[in-house]
């Protein structure tokens, strides 16, 4: 393969200043690349400095770019430009915007003027001073501008010493009679100086802040001008500004050119300071407007910005201070109106004119063709294209940007960009550029890309930390956890020492994802670093990895990480198949506390109690019921739930493993689980355990690989995280760093919860491949040739569980035990989840619906169509087509089969439900519960026409469950469609039951049932109703030997349920109930039946004696044949007709009334016979005739209702209103 070096020019080295420059230093003209947007800035730039130098006022811009745009390279080509370097005015690119101001700038000498900001201590002061170090080098012989109020105290030194005379004022200043005396330090330091006329002026001409210039300050002072200015005090800004340009005026120049560089990054260094930066900030005001209207010449300024200061600030800023500051840059920008914005789509034209130029077109072909490869995998360009969406790092997304920094990508120069803004220094990135390719001069081939783990190192591991310190202390944590933790855990992992670790692969592999993650913490506002999954991670390290097999690099690297981090604590994947991966990098060092944990919670019983917990969690196994290290499973196949015992427990060891323990009981399967560990042993020790076990059993072992020594330290691991996380006996993490504070507690809590979600999900994995349900890898678990699963059942084979996790191989493992168990057909689909009793009382429903309809078919509701399907389908239980259930012979293959096999075994006309229960399983078992059993043999009788029958007596079904074993099938003979039709419309009439109406043995049992029923709770009733009207029949005048009426009735009624009563054959009974013959409609006769008992009732409550009385005088007594005739005629009558107990009551009350009423005649004088008397005897008196008594006042009354009631009252107040008393009774009926 080619390498790139042979396609274009990588240098042998690079050196901090090839790249890096600053506004100050000379440009590298030579290679500057002037793309569109430059030449558009640059004419912005020259064009301000024409207008400031024809209107006379000063000009200012801000100069934004992001961290490496060239801002720097900018103003140096620009300060080239105003010098007329004939090198500069040539740069390509440059002629245009140049020819377009010469006419006000070629002529015109500019003072242009660089400063560094980093280093300054107030602006003025950058400003001031750094003025009057480059003036002094352009022109050493003129005087010095008077910036600083030092140089007001020296001016006022030459006019006393003109009035002094130098004897005089150089005595005083060393100390002499004629001056102040003092002991200060002071003045010791100027008498130390020996001032002369010759040091005199060479002071004078240092500048301000200079060893000799302070000492001639201090000594002016102390010596002449007490309490004066300090020598390094500077003018205030816009006063100063004032003097250096008439300082500049009076050198020849027509315009000052300021080219201020990092001044806002200068600032966010002091933003702490709130007070400071306002301050500073509002300063540069001053560049534009000034209070001294006396500056003879125009200063244009250029100041570079990365970022707006604001942003700098922290949350911690109170809205009043971040307002503040707001106010005083929007002043600012006010000031200086529109920005000059170097573009970063500029830098991969720039990147590939300056350090990826091919040496020729043939190798641009061979990039070109490399290049395209890399186009062709798209999840790879996605990634790698994320560059332009990050903040102010916009290089580009498209196609071109990507292929003129191949072999970089946009997302890396992405990332590059963040990375050096979070540091807050000015990093070029074609220097970081040229580093990479440096490093990889002698293997980096033209296919490969320079993957973004390569910026880890420079740029995060080595340099500088940044200034900020919250984001000092995250790129610290981060160095630290890559230098103790991540990379020491990758070297022991693989087994290699530094020296050896840069030509390991695997090492290599690993360290880049890493490297990436820990890029992708810092700077996770890049767009190809956010949210990072193992797709992107391969892609932003495209070409690092190789895949056997195409496009499965995603999945390695997602494979290398889940391994991982079952041992790094700061590594954290999220749930599902294409998790998110990163590092949360901890503050301090946790895991220490694991020492503290005790040796006996990483005992072999505790190791076991561990695994047993995560594979019943796998397996679903209530945990909760396990006795004894047996959990019973119901296993939910074919429509029912079959028991299966799974014991935990090391099959080698016999002593807490005896037969009995691993030995099935009954049909119920035992599955024993052995553990993945033992130490000290083999494998091949349990299985000839196993071989010595007697065969039959319906056994399995499951047998798992054992761990290895690194899946081992993992379970180790575990068991002393659950230990720390486990509060049973109070807060252990608090009790063994009860000497840390409450927040380092509280987070070794947070970190050991997800360390145990870590270690957890690791264990999974190894567990899955130690049971077999995933390919073993031999770093996880020990692969031998001892099978996994073993049997002790004879024909019994069971293969590898299969299916990727746990959970799924013990489906498939239970469900290939269970169809060794029931291979017969036809059956229920092995995943259908239990059918419930209601489900199964749907299908009989439709079951009878069908048979009662000549086409046999039935159709289904929408609802209900699915569980039909569902269940019949299968089962060949009927059929449901489209959406009409259809049973018959050729739909109901349990009908030729339950019939033919019951016939060889003599059963042809009755069918014992034993004997069809036994037949479900014949040829082969079926593994059908109680149940289904009971639905198909019921459904069978449906479509064959059986009724039911116990101990030779038909046993109509009332219910699935009711499907018993002492019950019996028939073949019966149903009624003729017309006497069917008759008897149910009968007996709705007569009895007002309402049967199914389907004439089908289940029918015809049914309704015999019902009729037997009804006949025996009427027939009492009836028989005593009869009986009561005969004895009272010469009363009520009821003729015995009628053919009509009452009594006839009643007789015939009785007679009818006589007969189905004691019918035992259930189609005679039908039959009776059809051809009987009752000259009443059936609504009349069933009156007769529920009225019976009232009547008969009544008739037992009346006073017989008293309509007797009443009977006896009906010849002579017209009210008394009244009442008899009013009675007779509605016992005459049928119940339907007459009321016949209301008639006996009014009878009754009639009669008491007749009897005590008085005679309505005079009462009869009775002639006395003649008396013959003698002589001398008195005649008798003849008696009085008495008058009857009158009889008394009374009555009786019904009161029905209030009116009634009312009557009733007017009338006892009536009988009241002569005084007299009252008796007064009443009867509730």
């Amino acid at each position: 393969m080619t390498l790139l070096r042979d396609l274009i020019d990588i240098p042998v080295s690079v050196g901090d200043s090839d790249f890096v420059v600053t506004a100050s230093q000379g440009a590298d003209l030579g290679r500057y690349v002037v793309t569109d947007d430059l030449r558009r800035d640059f004419d912005e730039a020259l064009s301000m400095v024409a207008h400031a130098v024809q209107s006379g006022r000063s000009q200012a811009k801000f100069l934004h770019g992001s961290f490496g745009s060239g801002k720097s390279h900018f103003m140096a080509v620009l300060r080239e430009i105003l010098k007329h370097n004939p090198e500069a005015r040539s740069v390509r690119g440059l002629a245009e915007p140049i020819d377009k101001t010469d006419p006000v700038l070629r002529d015109r000498k500019f003072l242009t003027l660089s400063f560094h900001m980093l280093e300054a201590r107030t602006v003025e002061q950058a400003v001031l001073e750094g003025y009057l170090k480059q003036v002094r080098l352009l022109h050493p012989d003129a005087p010095p501008p008077a910036v600083h109020r030092s140089d007001a105290m020296i001016a006022d030194a030459d006019r006393l010493r003109k009035s002094l005379g130098d004897e005089r004022f150089f005595e005083a200043l060393r100390g002499g009679a004629d001056g102040p005396s003092g002991g200060g330090l002071a003045a010791q330091q100027a008498r130390t100086v020996a001032l002369t006329p010759e040091t005199y002026a060479e002071a004078v001409a240092e500048l301000p802040g200079t060893p000799l210039r302070d000492r001639l300050v201090s000594a002016l002072t102390t010596s002449f001008f007490t309490g004066a200015v300090q020598s390094a005090e500077y003018l205030d800004f816009d006063s100063g500004l004032a003097v250096i340009t008439r300082h500049a005026k009076s050198l020849g120049y027509d315009a000052l050119v300021f080219f201020l560089d990092e001044l806002i990054l200068w600032l966010s260094t002091k933003i702490a300071d709130h007070t400071f930066v306002q301050t500073e900030g509002a300063k540069l005001n001053k560049l534009v407007e000034s209070s001294d209207s006396t500056r003879p010449l125009p200063i244009v300024s250029f100041v570079a910005r990365q970022r707006n200061l604001e942003e700098f600030l922290g949350p911690q800023v109170g809205g009043t201070e971040r307002a503040a500051l707001a106010d005083v840059m929007r002043s600012v920008q006010g000031r200086l109106g529109s920005d000059i914005v170097l573009a970063d789509t500029n830098l991969p034209e720039i990147t590939e004119k300056r350090l990826l130029k091919p040496l020729n077109d043939s190798a641009r072909q061979v990039i070109d063709d490399a290049f395209a490869a890399v186009r062709n995998r798209r999840d790879v360009w996605d990634v790698l294209l994320l560059g332009a969406q990050f903040g102010d790092a916009g290089i580009g997304s498209d196609a071109t940007a990507f292929r003129r920094l191949y072999p970089f990508s946009p997302a890396l120069v992405a990332t590059l960009v963040a990375l050096s803004q979070a540091l807050q220094r000015e990093r070029t990135a074609i220097k970081m550029m040229t580093e990479l390719l440096v490093e990889r001069r002698d293997t980096l081939q033209v296919n490969d890309l320079i993957g973004v783990a390569a910026l880890f190192e420079p740029l995060v591991l080595r340099g500088e930390l940044p200034d900020r310190p919250q984001l000092r202390q995250r790129f610290q944590n981060a160095r630290d956890a890559y230098r103790t933790r991540f990379r020491p855990f990758l070297l022991n992992l693989h087994g290699v020492t530094e020296a050896q670790a840069a030509e390991n692969d695997d090492f290599r592999i690993d360290d880049q994802l890493i490297k990436t993650l820990i890029l992708g913490y810092l700077v996770s506002e890049v767009p190809a670093l956010h949210n990072l999954t193992a797709a992107k991670l391969h892609a932003l390290n495209f070409g690092s990895i190789a895949s056997p097999l195409p496009n499965y690099e995603s999945q390695i690297v997602l494979d290398r990480l889940r391994r991982l981090n079952a041992d790094v604590g700061d590594l954290h994947l999220s749930d599902g198949p294409d998790p998110v991966i990163q590092v949360k990098i901890a503050d301090d060092d946790y895991e220490r506390l694991l020492d503290s944990v005790p040796p006996r919670e990483t005992t072999a019983v505790v190791l076991q109690q561990l695994v047993r917990d995560l594979v019943c969690a796998e397996l679903g196994l209530d945990a909760k019921a396990g006795n004894l290290g047996e959990y019973p499973y119901q296993r939910e196949w074919r429509g029912r739930k079959h028991l299966i015992n799974v014991r935990f427990g090391n099959v080698r060891d016999r002593d807490n493993m005896p037969d009995q323990a691993v030995l099935a009981d009954g049909d119920a399967w035992r599955i024993v689980v052995d553990y993945p560990f033992d130490p000290g042993h083999r494998r091949n020790e349990d299985f000839a355990r196993i071989e010595t076990l007697p065969k039959g059993s319906r056994t399995v072992f499951w047998m798992p690989l054992f761990f290895s020594n690194e899946s081992m330290g993992r379970v180790a691991t575990l068991a002393k995280v659950t230990f720390l996380l486990d509060n049973t006996d109070g807060n252990r993490i608090e009790k063994l760093a009860a000497d840390q504070s409450k927040a380092w507690r509280e987070g070794a809590k947070a970190y050991f919860q997800q360390r145990q979600q870590q270690l957890e999900s690791a264990l999974l994995t190894a567990l899955k491949q130690a049971y077999g349900a995933a390919v073993a890898d031999p770093s996880v678990v020990e692969p031998d040739d001892v099978a996994i699963l073993h049997s002790l059942t004879e024909g019994l084979r069971v293969g590898s569980p299969r299916g990727g996790v746990l959970r799924e191989g013990f489906v498939n493992l239970t469900g290939e035990l269970l169809k060794w168990s029931y291979p017969g057909t036809p059956a229920l689909p092995e995943d259908e989840k239990t059918l419930t009793r209601a489900e199964l009382g749907r299908v009989l429903k439709y079951a009878k619906l069908a048979v009662a309809d000549e086409a046999r078919g039935v159709t289904v509701d929408q609802a209900d169509q699915r569980t039909i399907r569902r269940i019949c389908n299968p089962l060949r239980l009927g059929e449901l087509v489209e959406h009409r259930y259809v049973l018959n012979g050729s739909t109901c293959w349990w009908s030729g089969h339950l019939s033919h096999r019951a016939a060889e075994e003599g059963y042809t006309q009755h069918f014992p439900v034993h004997v069809l229960r036994r037949l479900l399983d014949v040829p082969e078992a079926r593994g059908f519960d109680r149940e289904l059993q009971n639905l198909i043999i019921a459904v069978f009788a449906e479509e064959q026409q059986l009724a039911w029958y116990q101990h030779g007596s038909p046993a109509p079904l009332a219910s699935l469950q009711g499907v018993d074993d002492q019950l019996e099938l028939r073949h019966i003979t149903l009624p003729d469609e017309d006497i069917w039709q008759l008897a149910t419309r009968r007996t709705q009439g007569i009895f007002g039951v309402t049967t199914q109406g389907y004439r089908t043995a289940a029918g015809v049992t049914a309704l015999a049932r019902t009729l037997r029923e009804q006949a025996d709770r009427y027939r009492r009733p009836v028989a005593e109703l009869v009986e009561s009207l005969g004895r009272n029949a010469s009363v009520l005048g009821l003729e015995t030997t009628a053919d009509q009426g009452r009594l006839h009735h009643a007789r015939v009624v009785a007679a009818l349920l006589t007969d189905l009563a004691q019918e035992s054959d259930d189609l005679v009974r039908i039959t009776v109930m059809a051809d009987a013959r009752i000259d009443l409609d059936d609504t009349a006769i069933g009156n007769v039946l529920k009225t019976a008992a009232a009547v008969k009732q009544a008739l037992d409550a009346t006073q017989w004696p008293l309509l007797e009385a009443v009977s006896t005088r009906a010849a002579a007594d017209p009210q008394a044949a009244a009442i008899i005739e009013q009675l007779r005629s509605s016992a005459r009558h049928d119940s339907l007709a007459a009321d016949l107990p209301a008639a006996l009551r009014t009878a009754i009350d009639s009669a008491t009334r007749l009897l005590v009423a008085p005679p309505s005649d005079p009462p009869r004088v009775i002639p006395t016979p003649a008396v013959v008397t003698t002589p001398g005897t008195q005649s008798p008196a003849t008696p009085p005739v008495l008058p009857m008594p009158s009889a008394k006042p009374h009555g009786k009354a019904e009161v029905g209702n209030e009116t009634q009631l009312a009557d009733l009252t007017a009338r006892l107040k009536a009988e009241l209103a002569d005084g007299k008393s009252m008796v007064v009774t009443w009867e509730v009926q």
